[in-house]
C-alpha cells in the first residue's frame, strides 16, 4: 500500500492567471489541506505584479505581516507554506545586481519562516532575450541553472528549491532539458505539468520519459481544477481521475493548480487528497461524494445535483450530469423505436424538476457563504438551462398528448419563445464552445496544440433537450 510517504509534496500552488485568493481564502484552504492530509500550500499568482512583471520590487510590510500569519497557521495545521517567484519575463541572468535583488526578496520570506521556495520560469521566451545574457552564457539552460544555484546557496541547505522550467510539458526529452538534467543540482526539485497544459491522464511511461531526462523524480504541477484564460466559463467540479496509481515511481510530489474560486476547488483537491493519501486503493466517485456532500454542509443534496452539472473538465470531458444524459439516451430510444414515450418523458419530468429546486436549495441552506457568492453565476446559468430543458421536455410531453393537433402547435410557440433565453456566458451542463489550451510544447519556434482535445464545440446538454423538441416538432406538424 502506498501510503502518504509515497508523495513527499502534497497541496496547492496557487498559479492560476486572475485576481489571486483573499488572505482569508488562503486561510481557509490551508486549513482544509491540513484536515484533508495534505502538507503544501505555494504562493504563485500570475497576476500578482510583484510576483511577475514587477518581480524586483519588494512586497509591502502589511503583505509580509499577513503572509507570516499565513506561514505560523501552516504550521499549526502542519502545511509547509511556499513562496514562488517568476522573473523570466525581464530578468537579465548575468547582471550581479538582478540576481542580488531576487536574492533579498526570497530571503524576506525566508525570514517569517519560509523553507519551501519555486524559482518560476514558466511562461516565458524560450530563448535568452539580452545581448549581454546571449554573450554570458551557452544557452537558456545554462542561464536558468546557474541562477538556481546561486538562489539556493543563498537560501542555505534547509530550503527545498523547485524549478519550474521554460519546457514545464511534454514528454519529448528537448536538448534545454537534457542539458538542465546533467548540470543542475540533484536537490532542486523540477516542475512538470505532463504531456500538456491540463493533461487529462497522466500515465507513469510519460513521467518515466521526462524523469530520466532530468535525472530525478519529479514535482508534479497538475493543472486541475485549474479554470483561467479561455477556461473561465468553466466550473470544475470533477472527481480528481487519470493518474497512475504507480506515479510515486518517479514523481516526488503533486501540487495541484486551483480554480480563481479557492472554495469550489476544494471539491477536487480533496479529491486529489485521498489520492496522493493512498493511490492503490484510491476511489474517484467515493472521494468526490465525500467532497461534495463535505464542501456543500447545509445543502449537500443540491450541492451534489449542481456539481453533477459541472463536472465537465479536461479530464473528464464526457461528464455532463450523467442521470440526466441516460435519461435522454431513453427517450431517444423510445422515440426512434415508435415505443410509448409517456413514461421516459415523465421519468425526466421528474430528474429536471429536482434540478430546478437546486438555486433556492443552495441559496438558502448552503453553509458557506464564501462558496456560495463563488458558485452564484453557475447557479443562475444552471437554473437557466434546466429552464430550457423543461420547456422542452413539455414541447415533447404535448407533441405526444392525445389531443386536437392545435394543442401541439399552440406548445411549440410557447416553446419557442421559453427556450430562447439568451444562453449564460458561465457553463453548465457542458459548453456550446471552448479552448481548452493543450500545448504540446512551449518552444517558440513549434508551439502547438497536441492529440488531446482542445477546440470542442457542441457538447451541451441543454442544446440536445432543444434540439430533439425541434425535430421532433418539425417531424410530427411539419
Amino acid at each position: 500500500m502506498m501510503g502518504e510517504a509515497a508523495f513527499r509534496h502534497r497541496g496547492v500552488i496557487e498559479g492560476f492567471y486572475g485576481t489571486p485568493w483573499s488572505h482569508e481564502d488562503r486561510l481557509h484552504v490551508v486549513a482544509q489541506l491540513g484536515a484533508w492530509g495534505m502538507n503544501r500550500y505555494v504562493y504563485a499568482p500570475k497576476e500578482d505584479p510583484l510576483h511577475r512583471s514587477r518581480w524586483r520590487e519588494p512586497y509591502p510590510d502589511d503583505f509580509v505581516r499577513r503572509f507570516a500569519e499565513l506561514v505560523a497557521h501552516g504550521g499549526r495545521v502542519g502545511v509547509e507554506v511556499g513562496f514562488a517567484i517568476s522573473p523570466g519575463l525581464s530578468i537579465r541572468y548575468s547582471a550581479a545586481d538582478e540576481r542580488a535583488g531576487l536574492v533579498a526578496k526570497l530571503r524576506a520570506f525566508r525570514a517569517q519562516g519560509v523553507r519551501f521556495f519555486a524559482l518560476c520560469l514558466d511562461d516565458v521566451p524560450s530563448a535568452l532575450a539580452h545581448a549581454d545574457d546571449r554573450a554570458a552564457f551557452a544557452s537558456l539552460a545554462a542561464a536558468h541553472v546557474a541562477l538556481a544555484h546561486e538562489v539556493q546557496g543563498a537560501l542555505g541547505g534547509d530550503a527545498t528549491l523547485w524549478l519550474v522550467p521554460t519546457d514545464y510539458l511534454g514528454v519529448t526529452a528537448t536538448d534545454y532539458l537534457e542539458e538542465m538534467g546533467a548540470a543542475l543540482d540533484p536537490r532542486i526539485e523540477v516542475g512538470w505539468t505532463g504531456r500538456t497544459t491540463c493533461s487529462p491522464t497522466i500515465e507513469l511511461a510519460e513521467a518515466r520519459v521526462r524523469s530520466a531526462a532530468l535525472r530525478r523524480r519529479l514535482l508534479l504541477w497538475d493543472n486541475v481544477p485549474v479554470a483561467d484564460g479561455p477556461m473561465r466559463p468553466m466550473l470544475h467540479l470533477a472527481p480528481y481521475v487519470g493518474r497512475a496509481r504507480e506515479l510515486a515511481e518517479c514523481v516526488s510530489g503533486v501540487l495541484l493548480n486551483p480554480m480563481q474560486h479557492a472554495r469550489a476547488s476544494g471539491v477536487t483537491l480533496r479529491c486529489a487528497a485521498a489520492y496522493l493519501r493512498d493511490p492503490g486503493s484510491y476511489d474517484a466517485e467515493r472521494a468526490w461524494e465525500e467532497a461534495v456532500s463535505e464542501i456543500g454542509a447545509g445543502a449537500p443534496g443540491a450541492f451534489e445535483i449542481f456539481a453533477r452539472a459541472h463536472r465537465f473538465s479536461p479530464q473528464t470531458l464526457e461528464d455532463r450530469d450523467v442521470e440526466l444524459e441516460k435519461r435522454l439516451a431513453r427517450l431517444r430510444k423510445t422515440l426512434d423505436s415508435d415505443g410509448d414515450a409517456r413514461g421516459p418523458l415523465e421519468a425526466l419530468r421528474a430528474v429536471l424538476g429536482e434540478r430546478a429546486a437546486v438555486a433556492d436549495a443552495l441559496r438558502t441552506g448552503l453553509r458557506d457563504r464564501h462558496l456560495l457568492a463563488e458558485i452564484e453565476p453557475w447557479i443562475a446559468s444552471h437554473a437557466a438551462e434546466t429552464r430550457r430543458m423543461q420547456a422542452a421536455l413539455d414541447l415533447l410531453l404535448a407533441l405526444e398528448a392525445e389531443g386536437p393537433r392545435k394543442d401541439a402547435v399552440f406548445a411549440c410557440f410557447r416553446y419557442v419563445t421559453r427556450s430562447s433565453e439568451q444562453p449564460p456566458a458561465q457553463v453548465s451542463y457542458g459548453p456550446r464552445r471552448l479552448l481548452y489550451p493543450q500545448l504540446a510544447s512551449m518552444r517558440d519556434e513549434s508551439m502547438g496544440f497536441g492529440r488531446d482535445p482542445w477546440l470542442l464545440r457542441d457538447r451541451c446538454l441543454a442544446d440536445e433537450f432543444v434540439a430533439l423538441a425541434d425535430a421532433r416538432a418539425q417531424a410530427i406538424l411539419g
